[in-house]
C-alpha cells in the first residue's frame, strides 16, 4: 500500500501548524514512507535509473510545492 501521498499532505500540515522543532529529524526517520509512490512516479515520467536521492529530492520537490 502506497502511502507517501498522504504522509506528505500531513508533513505538511505539521510543518505548517505544529511547528516541529527538528523537522529534519522527522524527515530522516519517515522519508522512505513519505516518498514510497515517487519511483514509480518518476519511472511513468519517463526517468530511467532513478536513485534514491532522485527519490528524496523529488519528494523534497513536492512537498515544497504544498506549502506553497
Amino acid at each position: 500500500m502506497q502511502t507517501g501521498p498522504g504522509l506528505r499532505d500531513l508533513f505538511a500540515m505539521m510543518l505548517l501548524f505544529c511547528h516541529p522543532s527538528q523537522p529534519e529529524v522527522l524527515w530522516r526517520e519517515f522519508h522512505h514512507h513519505i516518498c514510497d509512490d515517487l519511483a514509480y512516479r518518476l519511472h511513468a515520467m519517463g526517468r530511467e535509473h532513478i536513485s534514491e536521492e532522485d527519490i528524496f529530492d523529488y519528494g523534497l520537490f513536492l512537498l515544497e510545492k504544498i506549502l506553497q
